[in-house]
């Protein structure tokens, strides 16, 4: 059940991959600087004294180039590929340059195993980054674990395959339970009491709505919980719209929760309110993206998402623990590829970041995972990095955000 959702998941970034995604090249390998000589003995890691020139530090990377998760990976490729190239640019490791190694997974978990294995075995990478699609994540995982190589996974946990504590594997992104908890944070602040919600076959979005269900009572709210759940290729919205707003005449709640796909939210929005509903909506992270205002900035004018620091990050408080980092990454991407970055572009600079700060522990695959296990107080799109040998996942890092006029207004800061 999860891998069918978790797969059907990844379309929902279809025509964010197409509207504001610039397709990045399909090539299989990816070597970000030439390996014509070795550095000298004793420079210092990323000493910035020139391009990195020495022996190249080969990573694998399950880059899903065709399949289901297809569309997402662009974006994704070019936030760490910025990233690496600043990073090379400056001096690498030592003036070693690392050398993304591409293979394409198809979004397929067989397919995901044999080309990991090519990686491990016969391009003799010291560590894998990727997997989109959770099936061909959960697939690799202990294939890392077997031949002691750390793997940083793209995929988002679920209720039903929960962020890993395995030894070798470590995920970059943040699933469902850090998702409701941010929402429960966001009714307490707005004092809603009463919720109408659906969402969608995302896992982030319904798996969410089922935490709350199960947590209204000691949370001092009730939720009507409409578990009809919509697939992610679904045009005609009408028979979910006529469904909530039902509720929302019958309850009279304080707020809708009505979590979707980017492509699906404007619709479902803009639909509730032509019937007249007057009160808050609230969305969940994936409409946490400039994709909602493809269709007018009027059809989500005054929606709640819940969404990361990427979103806008100018628009984060100055004491905000990332900011800095976010407003430069930011204003790299647009500068790069004339595209704003997204929940998908910080995917992948995170997952950069994670990497370097495993390469500055050492170059052996045993090495770069203790040094990945020991990241503290690392700041990223999504919040901030707090690994241990006991929790290898992210949490945390929403935001409460509002549509104002096309862009996103920072509300608060939620977890």
């Amino acid at each position: 059940m999860v891998r069918k959702l978790t797969i059907a998941g990844l379309v929902a970034v279809l025509l964010l991959a197409v509207v504001f995604v610039a397709a990045c090249g399909g090539g299989t390998t990816t070597t970000t600087a030439a390996p014509t000589t070795t550095a000298a003995p004793g420079s210092s890691t990323t000493a910035g004294g020139g391009p990195a020139t020495g022996e190249p530090i080969k990573i694998g990377v399950l880059a899903s180039l065709t399949g289901v998760a297809a569309p997402a990976f662009p974006a994704v490729q070019q936030g760490y590929q910025l990233e690496v190239d600043a990073f090379n640019a400056a001096g690498g490791v030592n003036g070693r340059p690392i050398q993304l190694i591409e293979v394409d997974d198809k979004s397929d978990a067989a397919t995901a195993v044999s080309v990991a294995t090519k990686l491990i075995t016969q391009d003799k990478v010291v560590a894998l980054i990727g997997g989109l699609n959770t099936p061909a994540a959960l697939a690799v995982e202990p294939l890392a674990g077997k031949y002691e190589i750390p793997f940083i996974r793209w995929d988002t946990p679920t209720l039903d395959s929960p962020a890993t504590n395995a030894k070798w594997g470590f995920i970059a992104s943040v699933g469902p339970v850090d998702v409701a908890d941010a929402l429960e944070k966001q009714i307490a602040a707005m004092g809603w009491k009463k919720i109408v919600a659906a969402a969608d076959i995302l896992p982030p979005n319904f798996q969410a709505l089922q935490i709350l269900e199960k947590d209204a009572a000691s949370k001092g709210f009730t939720i009507d919980y409409l578990k009809d759940t919509w697939q992610l290729d679904a045009t005609d919205l009408s028979p979910q719209i006529n469904k909530i707003y039902a509720a929302y005449q019958a309850d009279k709640p304080d707020v809708l929760f009505v979590l979707s796909a980017i492509v699906q939210t404007p619709v479902l929005t803009k639909g509730l309110k032509d019937l007249g509903v007057t009160i808050p909506q609230e969305s969940g992270p994936v409409s946490g993206h400039p994709g909602i205002f493809a269709n007018g900035p009027e059809a989500v004018e005054g929606l709640y998402v819940i969404g990361a620091g990427v979103i806008n990050p100018p628009e984060l408080p100055d004491d905000y623990p990332n900011k800095t980092v976010m407003v430069d990454f930011a204003q790299r991407f647009m500068a790069k590829y004339n595209s704003p970055a997204s929940l998908f572009a910080g995917l992948g600079y995170d997952s950069a970041h994670i990497l370097f700060e495993g390469l500055k522990n050492g170059l052996e695959p045993a090495q770069i995972r203790d040094g990945i296990e020991a990241i503290h107080g690392l700041p990223v799109s999504q919040g901030t990095v707090n690994y241990s040998p006991t929790d290898h996942s992210l949490h945390g890092g929403y935001n409460s955000w509002q549509a104002v006029n096309g862009t996103f207004k920072f509300v608060r800061k939620l977890n």
